[in-house]
C-alpha cells in the first residue's frame, strides 16, 4: 500500500475507528425538493446539500442507459470516495408493498428510488468492480441476470464515463454507499410550489454561507479566464502589426 492510500485510510471519516461515514445529500428533482426544508430543520448544513434528476420517466420506460447517462458526476465522484450518497424523493403513486408476515402496505416509492437506484447501484458496482454478494431486487424479485444483460447492451461513451470514476475509488471501499429516502407527496406537478421550495433554500443557503475565498490569493493563484480580453499570442501581434507597433 502507497503512502497516500495509508494516508487515506487513517483520515478518512468514513473509514476512520469509531466515526461514520461522511454523508452528501441529493434532492432528486423535482418532487425532492420537499424535502430541503426537513433537511434544514435536522441540521444538515446546505453546503452539503445538492441537487440530481433521476427521472421516472426512464424507470418507466426501462431506459437502463438514460438511467446512467443522466447520473450527476457529483454524485458520482462522491460515491467512489466513499461517501454515502443519500436521495430523497417523494411518490405519488401508491402501490401495495408486501410487508411483515404477508400483510400487504400501502407505500409510495417512487420510481426512481425502487427502480432507478437499485439498477444504478448494481451498474457502478460491477463497472467499478466491487465486490457484490447481494442480489439486486425490484420489488422483491432477483433482476440480477436482466441487469448483466442490460450492462453487455451499454454503449462504449458510456461504459467509459462511469468508469472514468474508478480511477478514484476510495482504497479498501467495498461497495457503492447508495441509499434512496421516500416519502408520500399531494403536491406532485406543482412547479409553482417545487420553484418556491427551491428559492427559498437558496436564500436560506446563501444567508449562512462564508464570504467566497479569492483565487488568486491561493498558495497557488489562479487567474479568471475573461474570453471578451483573452487572445492567443499570435493574434495579439497580428493587432499589433496592423497597429504598426513593434513586436520584435
Amino acid at each position: 500500500m502507497s503512502w497516500v492510500a495509508a494516508a487515506y485510510l487513517a483520515l478518512a471519516p468514513g473509514t476512520a475507528p469509531g466515526k461514520a461515514r461522511p454523508v452528501r445529500h441529493f434532492i432528486n428533482l423535482s418532487n425532492g425538493a420537499e424535502c430541503l426544508a426537513l433537511l434544514e430543520s435536522a441540521g444538515v448544513p446546505p453546503a452539503q446539500v445538492a441537487f440530481m434528476r433521476l427521472q421516472s420517466s426512464h424507470c418507466e420506460a426501462q431506459d437502463y442507459a438514460g438511467v446512467l447517462t443522466n447520473l450527476d458526476h457529483n454524485l458520482l465522484m462522491h460515491l467512489a470516495l466513499g461517501y454515502e450518497c443519500r436521495v430523497y424523493d417523494f411518490g405519488s403513486r401508491g402501490y401495495d408493498w408486501e410487508a411483515e408476515q404477508g400483510e400487504l402496505e400501502r407505500r409510495y416509492v417512487p420510481r426512481a428510488v425502487w427502480w432507478g437506484l437499485e439498477w444504478a447501484r448494481y451498474a457502478l458496482t460491477r463497472m467499478w468492480k466491487l465486490p457484490h454478494e447481494e442480489a439486486p431486487l425490484l420489488r422483491g424479485y432477483n433482476a440480477e441476470a436482466n441487469f448483466d444483460k442490460q450492462l453487455l447492451m451499454l454503449t462504449k461513451p458510456l461504459k467509459k464515463r462511469i468508469k472514468y470514476y474508478r480511477n478514484h475509488l476510495a482504497p479498501g471501499l467495498d461497495a457503492v454507499h447508495l441509499h434512496g429516502y421516500y416519502a408520500a407527496t399531494d403536491l406532485d406537478g406543482n412547479k409553482a410550489a417545487y420553484r418556491e421550495m427551491l428559492l427559498a433554500h437558496a436564500t436560506r443557503s446563501a444567508a449562512s454561507e462564508a464570504e467566497a475565498a479569492d483565487p488568486e490569493a491561493f498558495a497557488t493563484p489562479l487567474l479568471r479566464y475573461d474570453a471578451q480580453s483573452a487572445m492567443r499570442y499570435a493574434r495579439n501581434n497580428e493587432r499589433a502589426l496592423a497597429r504598426g507597433d513593434d513586436v520584435s
